[in-house]
């Protein structure tokens, strides 16, 4: 399966740790540079479904979600079949962010919350950590929580499941413009 564009919105990554799990051994250790604009991140990865493996490639569009780059945010959105939230949970306010977000990106292209992700990044996992706050419209969308202390495997586990949720969209949407074609 050739796998349709994947659209990454950020609003605080100091680790982009999608690209880190990817493509590093020890992600924690890899050194990162806020996102300027957009960044395109290309890859293959194997994933299961139900018994069977796919082979999928994937296009990762790292927008930042910094407002002064909203200029390039339509063709970032052109073709996209998924969208990945990384956003600051201990900070207070980010969920209005994350609502925001939805707006201009997921609702505009009719994602199902299937084929959304959000990881809410924190510093530590020392103390009592809060629940994390989405907005109403988010709340059936999968959350994984990350930190620089993180279990790695855990995330690429949480990302694959992701990865099969939008290969079956993007399947379903071929299957649809298939049958459109043929009637």
């Amino acid at each position: 399966i050739r796998m349709p564009t994947l659209l990454q919105i950020h609003c605080f990554s100091p680790l982009h740790k999608t690209h880190q799990v990817q493509n590093s051994e020890n992600p924690s250790l890899a050194p990162t540079k806020p996102t300027v604009g957009v960044r395109i991140l290309e890859f293959d990865r194997t994933i299961r479904k139900l018994n069977q493996q796919m082979n999928v490639s994937v296009e990762l569009w790292d927008v930042s979600g910094d407002r002064a780059y909203e200029g390039g945010w339509p063709a970032a959105q052109h073709g996209a079949i998924g969208a990945i939230f990384v956003f600051n949970a201990d900070q207070t306010g980010e969920d209005r962010d994350l609502e925001q977000w939805h707006k201009w990106f997921a609702s505009p292209l009719g994602l199902k919350d299937s084929q959304l992700l959000i990881f809410a990044h924190r510093k530590t996992t020392e103390g009592k950590q809060p629940k994390v706050s989405v907005p109403k419209v988010m709340s059936k969308v999968q959350v994984v929580n990350t930190t620089l202390e993180e279990n790695q495997p855990r995330i690429k586990d949480e990302f694959d499941r992701y990865l099969v949720h939008v290969a079956t969209a993007a399947s379903e949407q071929r299957e649809r413009e298939e049958q459109s074609v043929l009637n």
